[in-house]
């Protein structure tokens, strides 16, 4: 029996090659390029034959211990996109054709242009997920993970025996053996050498600006190529986690600037223009992506490794569970809003409350609530919003609280600006992902004087909160960009700044506790994250019945607008929701009714 020809996380350039040389032999080259059979082969090894567990993840491991050209993975936001870029995909070498395909730098011989095919690729700059909960980077980091090893003579990739008889190959494919094992990475040959210190400066000009959100300063950000037009299912701010090859070329840890004489003006010229210059692989690895796959809030769990699901009960999702699940949930938000019941309630639809439909200029779902403590808390003002913070964290898998001090507003923009100088879309705190949690802590605003910057932020938070958009600067125009974002207001009076869809006075009956049970973490955070994500529809006839209610409603308060109907059914259909139930019934609508009543009268004494 012959062994394998390639391995595909291990050496997965040897791989594309095996496929490659395998394609081209049974015709002419496309032009355009084409896949030979790589998605299908990596798709079955990670993913059918549990591959994925031996591909380490870049932020999990030191990025200096992983050898260039090995697989690797990737999970961040999609921050800047680029334009595409042309690159030699394929090269005639003598009567041969060789592919550079997921590589940086093609070592081409002098040959006509008829001997050579140029492909595209779109890179996108990637950083760590903007506010991701240290939970989900645990569960992202199997405990199995191994690091990968170039393969060496005493580990030769032909002497690797093969699981099922059917992947035999006949003997065109192993004469192909010896070329791809000379494809196998330097055994020396690694990352070793970058220099990793991620110490951002506050200048946006500087080229090599890392532009990390939320100053994170421990994680590294990413320069992903993704080929063969995968990109088209891809929008800034998605988060996606990214397979593919781990490359380290010394041509581009240097930027443009210091290059010297030994480039010429033709190549320097392309090198002011390319991205990868400008973003040296010293400080940023290159990663060029063979699989990728979103992780938007509702997919999340289903993509974390199956030693971390095996935790989650099998019956998480039942009709009962999730009336238990609910009841225990609320019960623990009672007890760190200090007893507060109707507190508790409208946290949790808060929570799970999301744009699931717009009407412009309208984001039908979204539900921002402002918390007001107008009374000193025994455990003080910080500790209580550190507790509500943490709870929120452990919960979610993406959430960032946001102290509004008045140098925070004063000092910078929170939301992302284009600096057509590098050509790079500078980052700010308001570029989240949909899905993240947004906690403003209003009671660190002290009196005083805002100035043009602090009045544009403020204008920005107001914008998220009322519309779900975000105002991103292209200097020569501004475009409001879509977000999916929950906003929380912490404050000690109502926020005039923040206008809420709920304002709701705080009754706390004893102290605040800051005990969070881990027995039901899991559980509770897999039941956010399917009532989030659930349908749900109102029938004809409840819906006539409503309308008549709103009618009566009305009547009888003329102060009443569109914008209570409005809360009223986002409120009743996040109810539903949080008991398992797709539709609404008259049963939710009036609890619904009942909860604004107490509401209403808790506001009139506040």
């Amino acid at each position: 029996m012959v062994g394998k020809a390639y391995d595909c996380v291990l050496n997965p350039l040897g791989a594309v090659r095996f496929l490659f040389d395998k394609e081209v032999g049974s015709g002419p080259i496309d032009a355009h390029g084409r896949d030979w059979g790589v998605h299908g082969l990596f798709t079955r090894t990670l993913f059918e034959d549990g591959g994925l567990s031996q591909v380490p993840e870049i932020n999990s491991v030191p990025l200096h211990s992983i050898p260039a050209n090995s697989l690797v993975r990737f999970r961040g936001m999609v921050q800047d996109m680029f334009n595409s870029e042309y690159y030699i995909g394929a090269y005639k070498d003598g009567d041969a054709w060789r592919t550079t395909k997921y590589s940086d730098v093609a070592a081409v011989p002098s040959c006509s242009e008829s001997s050579m095919k140029i492909w595209e690729r779109r890179p996108l700059y990637c950083v760590p997920v903007p506010g991701e909960n240290l939970w989900v980077k645990d569960a992202f980091t199997p405990l199995d993970a191994q690091l990968p090893h170039s393969p060496t003579c005493s580990d030769p990739i032909t002497n690797r025996k093969r699981s099922r008889p059917e992947e035999e190959m006949d003997a065109e494919d192993t004469e192909m053996i010896t070329d791809v094992t000379e494809t196998a990475p330097d055994n020396k040959r690694s990352c070793e050498g970058a220099d990793l210190n991620l110490e951002t400066k506050n200048c946006h000009d500087d080229p090599c600006n890392l532009n990390m959100p939320l100053g994170e300063k421990k994680l590294l950000p990413c320069l992903v190529k993704v080929y063969d037009g995968l990109d088209a299912d891809l929008k800034l701010n998605d988060v996606v986690e990214f397979i593919g090859v781990l490359t380290f070329d010394p041509e581009l840890t240097v930027h443009p600037g210091t290059v010297g004489e030994s480039v010429d003006c033709i190549h320097g010229s392309f090198l002011d223009e390319d991205i990868s210059a400008q973003l040296p692989a010293s400080r940023v690895p290159r990663l060029h992506s063979i699989l990728h796959r979103k992780l938007s809030s509702d997919q999340l769990f289903q993509a974390m490794p199956m030693n971390t699901l095996g935790q989650l009960y099998p019956d998480a999702l039942s009709r009962s569970s999730f009336e238990e699940l609910r009841s225990s949930l609320v019960a623990r938000f009672t007890e760190v809003l200090g007893g507060d019941g109707l507190a508790a309630e409208y946290l949790l639809l808060h929570l799970l409350s999301r744009v699931h439909a717009r009407v412009e200029p309208m984001a039908v779902g979204k539900l921002s609530l402002n918390i007001v403590e107008p009374r000193p808390m025994k455990d003080g003002s910080t500790s209580f919003i550190q507790m509500v913070s943490h709870t929120i964290s452990t919960l979610l898998p993406r959430s960032h609280l946001m102290s509004l001090s008045l140098e925070f507003l004063n000092e910078k923009l929170i939301a992302p600006k284009k600096n057509y100088s590098s050509n790079r879309l500078m980052t700010g705190d308001l570029q989240l992902a949909d899905g993240t949690h947004l906690m403003l802590d209003e009671t660190v605003l002290r009196s005083g004087q805002l100035n043009d910057i602090g009045l544009q932020n403020v204008h920005f938070l107001k914008n998220m909160m009322e519309w779900q958009k975000v105002e991103y600067d292209f200097e020569f125009y501004k475009m409001e960009m879509s977000t999916d974002v929950a906003v929380l207001v912490l404050s000690a009076a109502r926020s005039r700044l923040f206008p809420s869809d709920v304002v709701l006075p705080l009754r706390p009956t004893r102290g605040f506790s800051s005990d969070f049970p881990v027995e039901n973490l899991w559980r509770w955070r897999i039941y956010l994250a399917a009532a989030r994500a659930g349908d749900h529809t109102i029938d004809p006839t409840i819906q006539k019945v409503l309308e008549e209610e709103l009618v009566s409603a009305r009547q009888e308060d003329r102060s009443l607008g569109p914008e209570v109907f409005h809360r009223w059914l986002t409120l009743a259909r996040l109810l539903s929701l949080s008991y398992g139930e797709s539709t609404l019934s008259l049963e939710r609508w009036n609890m619904v009714r009942e909860m604004e009543r107490r509401l209403t009268e808790r506001l009139r004494v506040c």
